[in-house]
């Protein structure tokens, strides 16, 4: 089975022991292995944070769209029944 996740990890490099070397390893940083463990977490918790920042961004967005645009319909469709009203006074005064 040849998923994603599989041919990523065949594509990062393996740590290597040195087994049968005249050099000593050298020690693990502190700070190598604090953003070695803490990266990942902070990234994924990061990127959670901003797509739903901009869901709720949207939706909101969306919900203030509709509303401005029930207003607007409102208003012309007050404003032509006055015309109409407007209109009609008018054709009545003219038969006069």
């Amino acid at each position: 089975m040849n998923t994603f996740k599989t041919a990523l990890f065949r594509a990062l490099p393996r740590q290597q022991v040195r087994l049968y070397s005249s050099q000593p390893q050298r020690p693990k940083s502190a700070t190598g292995e604090f953003y070695k463990a803490w990266t990942r977490p902070v990234a994924k918790t990061a990127l959670l944070a901003v797509f739903t920042y901009q869901v709720i961004y949207w939706g909101w967005t969306k919900l203030e769209y509709d509303e401005i645009k029930e207003t607007k319909e409102a208003e012309i469709t007050r404003l032509e029944a006055l015309v109409k009203h407007e209109q009609q006074k008018q054709q009545q005064q003219a038969k006069k």
